[in-house]
């Protein structure tokens, strides 16, 4: 009897162990379809606040990725709304290889959130690199230094996988 006894005290202690290991990690851990930045933090999910945070819209238009407001500012973090209803198929895997940024967005789960840390021009594409547009990133510190260019923009093959363009991208990475 002392032998059962000490496999179940065992046994809850093992449980105990894991549930608090849980509890105490569960802001590290991404949830299953997140992202996970360079940097470590869950792409998708609320922003600490540090005071100001730049909103933006993402929506197709045209075969083409659309954000409003088309210039943001270098190192405040953005909050970026995915439209779920012109946002579809593979333009839903979204990702901006400048900041290691990609996500399959879906109704729900369509937040993007990421910290600009260059300026120039910065391309969007889904992950098999049939849809694209592009934003500005400029340095408000200082107002009178041009903008570096970082990407080209390619053009868009209107959305048929590339065919006619030579340029399918199928299996594409970030």
């Amino acid at each position: 009897m002392k032998g059962k006894n000490f496999i179940i005290a065992g046994a809850g202690l093992i449980i105990f162990a894991v549930i608090l290991f849980s509890v105490l990690n569960v802001n590290k851990v991404g949830a299953v379809g997140q992202t996970t930045s360079k940097s470590g933090n869950v792409l998708g999910n609320e922003l600490p606040f540090n005071g100001e945070v730049q909103e933006v819209k993402l929506y197709m238009k045209d075969y083409k990725y659309v954000t409003e407001p088309a210039v943001l500012k270098k190192g405040v973090p953005v909050r970026m709304t995915v439209d779920t209803k012109t946002v579809v198929g593979c333009a839903a895997d979204v990702t901006i290889k400048e900041f290691g940024v990609r996500k399959y967005v879906r109704p729900g789960d369509n937040i993007i959130t990421f910290t600009p840390t260059k300026t120039g021009t910065i391309t969007i594409a889904c992950s098999m690199n049939m849809f694209f547009g592009s934003f500005q990133v400029v340095d408000d510190s200082n107002p009178n230094a041009p903008a570096e260019v970082t990407a080209s923009i390619p053009q868009s093959s209107g959305g048929s996988c590339g065919a006619g363009s030579g340029k399918c991208g199928c299996g594409g990475r970030l």
